[in-house]
């Protein structure tokens, strides 16, 4: 079953569809990069999980024009925009799907996750659950938020003696497959700037159990950001590729 955050979250991103792709620029360059790891295959059965408005289903569907995929995520209104981007099609097939219970009664010589797995409340289960529907000699890859994502933002936190909202993401030992990491800087203008562009895109879902700061202690993480960093927020990108259990165990 779905959780309450989970739907929650999906019902913030599925607000954005319309308006995701014009303030999406990171997502769309980790999707690049992330392509760069995609197997060599003919004709593979692929999944993707949380797919948002398409910008990782147009590689798939470029690099295996001979594939079958079901393309999927928990927002309705993200899985609607992605199909008027790509159309369902016989080889292209579409499906709301949680990433962390996947119902696909199937398995895949592909699975893809961009950018999704820091919006599950467990990536490393999710991780585990998606490695099982994995065919024999099939590849799981994933890109997802590092934990040394926004430094300059938890700085300014801490010096006021506050706590962020913004998720945490899993510690690196415990997240199975990393073949890569980056970090990306990006400057948004100002604190209320980078704030603005994380509604702009469906991303300012708190952790949960966070208390929202009162007005005086926003006002004040906003100057001091402003002061020492200005609109300047560093992403810690990770990639991550798997193969099936039974094949890890045996090798």
């Amino acid at each position: 079953m779905t959780s309450e955050q989970n739907l929650a979250i999906a019902a913030r991103f599925g607000r954005q569809s319309n308006t995701y792709d014009a303030d999406a620029s990171l997502q769309q360059r980790i999707a690049l990069r992330l392509s760069g790891y995609l197997p060599k295959s003919t004709g593979p059965d692929c999944l993707e999980i949380g797919c948002g408005t398409g910008f990782f289903t147009k590689h798939l569907l470029d690099r295996y024009p001979a594939g079958q995929f079901l393309i999927t995520d928990l927002s309705s209104n993200m899985l609607a925009a992605c199909q008027d981007r790509f159309p369902q099609s016989e080889r292209v097939q579409y499906a709301i799907m949680d990433g962390e219970t996947p119902d696909a009664r199937k398995h895949f010589d592909l699975i893809a996750v961009s950018m999704a797995l820091q919006w599950l409340s467990c990536p490393v289960r999710a991780l585990n659950k998606l490695q099982t529907l994995l065919k024999p000699g099939g590849h799981l890859i994933y890109s997802t938020i590092g934990p040394g994502s926004f430094p300059e933002w938890r700085a300014t936190f801490e010096a006021l003696g506050l706590t962020p909202g913004l998720r945490r993401a899993p510690d690196l030992p415990g997240l199975p497959g990393l073949i890569d990491e980056e970090h990306i800087a990006l400057d948004f203008g100002s604190a209320h700037g980078f704030l603005t562009h994380l509604k702009a895109i469906g991303a300012s879902h708190p952790s949960a159990g966070y208390s929202p700061l009162s007005a005086g202690h926003l006002r004040a993480a906003l100057r001091l950001q402003d002061a020492n960093h200005g609109g300047r927020v560093t992403w810690h990108i990770v990639y991550g590729r798997l193969i099936p259990m039974k094949i890890m165990i045996d090798s």
